[in-house]
């Protein structure tokens, strides 16, 4: 059976309580084996929309092997406690195998019931009596959906943690390289004084660092299980439930809430946002990099730039597109999450609905994009000497903050400041900045040509780039290393 991001179980749930009328079969292509419903699942667009590594934790059989992990883990709790005899949670464990699930009958009785563990459940009860006697005692269902979702999130955390890493130190590794290449830098899209390359770089490592750091901190407040029964007072489990708790979730490498959280999805929804903000970093990343790939500026490009089906002449930066879509595609699903806490008393269905899709989805999308990331400053095309042409496009007008502070350490900075006002006011239209200095008469009281060319040399106006970028790199790759 083809795994589907968007399963065919979880989307039978989201529909049990519709009804379709019957509308008649389009025509598909020979080459499609089955109905897709968006670009997660669709083949054609599988390599740009997914990662073989956040696909295997999202699909339909790592789904029930959840569940079934969960339903082991309470029932050898159990018998540890002295709830059930050893024997059936022996007989347990053996049952809880995906060989033993029928997905096709389990995808049936799921469209019927609104929830897929109540067919799981019955589907193991009649392998045999023992199992049928004891099988999800004092459990119920969110107890066995949340506790997969859980350990479905450390996994994919897992993924995003990795690939974070490797991108955070791949910006490490060009923020040291090009700390001293200066760049005009940009200010409400207008030429401002002259930064570095490894400066912008360093900009997004260091978000990104903080992104990691935050992502540690959702994963570990979020590394806890649901057991409560059915509304979350145990009331089922008996005079040992708090031990029976704590052993089952131990079991499955989780720990003990310090509430119940039938309502309370904020451990969800905080994870999610996480994924929102790495996914806004790298949103800023695809417009910085569009806007210096343009052929006005082509002062850096993609190394695998996508061809235009007409146009022989365009290589269009399409890591830098689809990370901006991506963005904009995790920006809906970050605000879906806020729709999670929309719950009531101690359980409401329609939100909780609502997470199969955005949970999945975002994390999908979050591996899509720090895949992509990673390819594109693998292979970016960074040209120092283009970067030290654009500097001429405002005919060197982009120092004169550079002159004014020359000028300060000798008259102070408001008269420097009006000198440079008055100099460029003075001086014929078009007129380039280093003419309009060389011949201003109270310019050439208080600075020779050697001291304008001094200032005029973006070099000589970085400041202290290189500095901050070594220290951003060195805290962002111990970071690294926790």
């Amino acid at each position: 059976m083809k795994l589907k991001l968007i399963s065919s179980l979880m989307f039978s749930i989201a529909l049990s309580s519709m009804a379709f009328a019957e509308t008649p079969s389009l025509p598909t292509a020979q080459s499609s084996s089955s109905n897709t419903m968006s670009v997660f699942d669709s083949k054609i667009y599988e390599g740009l929309f997914g990662t073989k590594e956040m696909r295997e934790i999202y699909n339909d059989q790592r789904l029930i092997s959840y569940w079934l992990k969960f339903e082991a883990a309470l029932a050898n709790a159990q018998a540890k406690h002295g709830l059930i005899p050893e024997e059936a949670a022996q007989e347990i464990s053996k049952a809880c195998v995906l060989d033993n699930v029928d997905i096709q009958k389990l995808t049936e009785a799921t469209r019927k019931v609104g929830r897929p563990v109540d067919g799981l459940v019955k589907q193991l009860r009649a392998l045999n009596p023992t199992v049928k006697a004891y099988i999800h005692l004092g459990s119920t269902t969110q107890d066995v959906m949340d506790t997969a979702t859980v350990l479905q999130m450390m996994d994919a955390i897992d993924v995003i943690e990795k690939q974070l890493t490797k991108l955070i130190l791949r910006l490490a590794d060009l923020s040291e390289k090009y700390k001293s290449t200066p760049m005009v830098s940009r200010t409400n899209g207008q030429d401002a004084i002259p930064t570095t390359f490894g400066m912008l770089t360093a900009s997004y490592m260091a978000e990104l660092n903080r992104n990691l750091s935050r992502m540690r901190e959702a994963k570990e407040r979020s590394r806890v299980g649901q057991l409560g029964s059915a509304v979350g007072t145990l009331s089922s489990l008996g005079p040992k439930a708090l031990e029976i708790q704590k052993s089952a979730l131990k079991n499955l490498g989780l720990k003990v809430p310090d509430m119940s959280w039938n309502a309370s999805r904020d451990n969800y929804a905080e994870v999610v946002q996480v994924l929102a903000l790495i996914n806004g970093t790298l949103g800023r990343v695809a417009t910085d990099i569009n806007l210096w790939s343009r052929t006005a500026d082509n002062s850096v490009n993609e190394g695998e730039g996508g061809a235009s089906s007409t146009m022989p002449q365009k290589r269009n930066p399409r890591a830098s597109e689809f990370l901006g879509g991506l963005a904009a595609m995790s920006r809906i699903r970050a605000s879906g999450a806020l729709e999670m806490l929309n719950q009531s008393e101690t359980r409401q269905g329609a939100p909780w609905i609502s997470e199969w899709s955005t949970i999945p989805e975002m994390f999908m999308t979050t591996s899509t994009a720090l895949d992509r990331a990673n390819r594109l400053f693998d292979k970016i095309i960074v040209k120092p000497e283009v970067m030290k042409a654009r500097f001429n496009d405002s005919k060197q007008f982009v120092m004169a903050e550079a002159v004014q502070q020359s000028l300060a350490s000798k008259v102070g900075l408001g008269q420097a400041h009006s000198l440079v006002v008055q100099a460029i006011k003075k001086a014929p239209k078009d007129t380039d900045f280093r003419t309009v200095l060389v011949n201003d008469p109270e310019i050439k009281k208080y600075m020779n040509e050697k001291e304008i060319e001094h200032a005029l040399e973006p070099t000589n106006y970085l400041g202290q780039a290189s500095e901050l970028v070594n220290r951003a790199v060195r805290i962002a790759r111990s970071n690294t290393l926790k």
